[in-house]
């Protein structure tokens, strides 16, 4: 039975999303730490709101992340001076040390992929990437309505 071009991306998406388990499993991370890490690192200081968007994982998981690293004196929290209510995460200076160590394997494997596949080739694979998963959570939010 010959699969439709929506069923292989399907499997690919799956696929792709185990590998990044298996990692997560090989170097004895949870999802959630490797997520926090990764989007701390990339963006310097997130909200716990922020991290769940972006990694649209439980609030529960987030903030069980939040407080290993709270606990390993990887994270510091600072309050937003105009809002008291907001608490901003970020690493600390061991916490960065810690998060590059644990995520450098990781971002090299990323980066093997880019060179294998080229700037062009990683160009159209982000933005058709984007598009997809834009216009599947649109028709999606539609269906609830």
């Amino acid at each position: 039975m010959e699969l439709t071009a929506t069923e292989k991306l399907n499997f690919a998406i799956i696929r792709g999303g185990k590998a990044y388990a298996e990692w997560d499993r090989q170097h004895g991370m949870p999802s959630y730490l490797t997520i926090i890490l990764y989007e701390l690192l990339m963006r310097q200081r997130l909200t716990q709101k922020d991290l769940v968007n972006l990694s649209d994982l439980p609030k529960q998981s987030i903030n069980k992340g939040i407080h290993r690293l709270l606990e390993q004196d990887y994270l510091e929290l600072t309050i937003d001076p105009e809002d008291n209510r907001v608490k901003y995460c970020q690493l600390t200076a061991s916490g960065k040390k810690y998060a590059k160590k644990k995520m450098a394997p990781l971002f090299e494997i990323e980066k093997q992929i880019a060179q294998k596949m080229g700037a062009q080739k990683m160009e159209q694979l982000v933005a058709l990437n984007e598009e997809w998963s834009d216009t599947f959570w649109e028709l999606l939010r539609k269906k609830g309505e």
